[in-house]
């Protein structure tokens, strides 16, 4: 039963981590179409994007140790 929670949480750990690295990616990108700024919403956005890109990092980590 453990094993099938760790499953589980790679896998969402997976999806929450592209999804962060994408939308993060799009709003950035249209944020800065419009405002060449580097304001608080950029740096927050940078975060949830390094945050996403670490979930997908530690996922291929970990699938290649098991």
């Amino acid at each position: 039963m453990p094993e099938e929670n760790d499953s589980q949480r790679k896998s969402w750990d997976l999806m929450i981590g592209i999804t962060l690295v994408v939308f993060g990616g799009l709003r950035l990108y249209n944020q800065f179409k419009t405002n060449i700024d580097w304001d608080f919403r950029a740096m927050f956005t940078l975060l949830f994007i390094g945050y996403g890109g670490y979930l997908v990092y530690r996922h291929f980590q970990n699938s290649k140790k098991d």
